[in-house]
């Protein structure tokens, strides 16, 4: 039989249960949240470290460019391409590094003397004695570099070779899609399996280039001298080809609404209506 004074002491020990339940569910929330602030911390310690890391080696690689030695200058610009890999979002300025790079890097192509008077490209006439049949090795890597970057962001950035002479350089299978090329000698370079979809190339020499295979859909031709290019099978749909010279060009196999035209003209220079 329950005396008068066993109730309250119930309630008092549920009272005390529920107290205690209480404050280690607190106390685990507390400790939960510590954790988790503690980890926040930790993660925010890491990325200044890992981006202050970026910002050193990207400053490394920036200096290693400018060494007298070729070797060195080499070794910053694939040092630049594993950086790319590394630091997905510093991929533009090392695009914008490499294209810099090479533009001062390698020649100004010669005008196309045919356009003289509707070219922007430098009026000044040079000469091309004495010029090496291909790109100084360093500008040779950086075009590799380029042509070979992981593509993480599509293919909306801007990479300028404006006037470079990159004449018999070989970059077969590059991506090079919209790139800028005007007024560039690419002269008997090799492009096989190229992709060079809506790159600029007008006013560019490509005379002997060979791009068999390659994809030049939606390329900008105008005014380009093609004499002599080998465009076996090469994808020219919707290209501009007002005005360029495919002189002596092999178009075999080559698509394109207006290709056909070149085919059957008959007459040289074979050129755009």
């Amino acid at each position: 039989m329950s005396t008068d004074n066993e109730e309250p002491r119930g309630r008092s020990d549920w009272a005390q249960i529920i107290t205690t339940t209480l404050v280690g569910f607190l106390s685990v929330l507390a400790v939960t949240a510590g954790v988790l602030v503690t980890n926040n911390a930790n993660r925010a310690a890491l990325r200044l470290t890992e981006q202050g890391q970026v910002t050193e080696r990207f400053g490394n690689d920036m200096g290693l460019l400018g060494s007298t030695e070729l070797d060195v200058r080499v070794g910053g610009i694939y040092a630049l391409e594993r950086l790319m890999y590394d630091s997905p979002a510093d991929e533009s300025k090392i695009v914008e590094v490499l294209s810099a790079f090479i533009r001062d890097h390698t020649r100004e192509s010669l005008l196309a003397r045919s356009h003289v008077t509707t070219s922007p490209c430098r009026s000044r006439i040079t000469s091309s004695k004495g010029r090496p049949p291909h790109p100084p090795n360093d500008a040779g890597a950086a075009l590799h570099v380029l042509g070979h970057r992981p593509v993480l962001f599509g293919n909306d950035l801007h990479i300028d070779l404006t006037w470079v002479d990159i004449a018999g350089t070989s970059l077969p299978g590059v991506n090079l899609d919209g790139v800028d090329l005007r007024c560039a000698g690419l002269t008997g370079a090799y492009l096989n399996g190229a992709s060079l979809r809506g790159a600029f190339l007008r006013w560019a020499y490509l005379i002997g280039t060979r791009l068999t295979g390659a994809d030049l859909a939606g390329a900008h031709l105008p005014y380009t001298n093609l004499t002599r290019a080998d465009f076996t099978r090469t994808n020219l749909t919707g290209a501009d080809l007002n005005h360029t010279n495919f002189t002596g060009a092999n178009l075999t196999g080559a698509r394109g609404q207006r290709t056909r035209q070149f085919l059957t003209a008959g007459s040289e220079p074979l050129r755009a209506a």
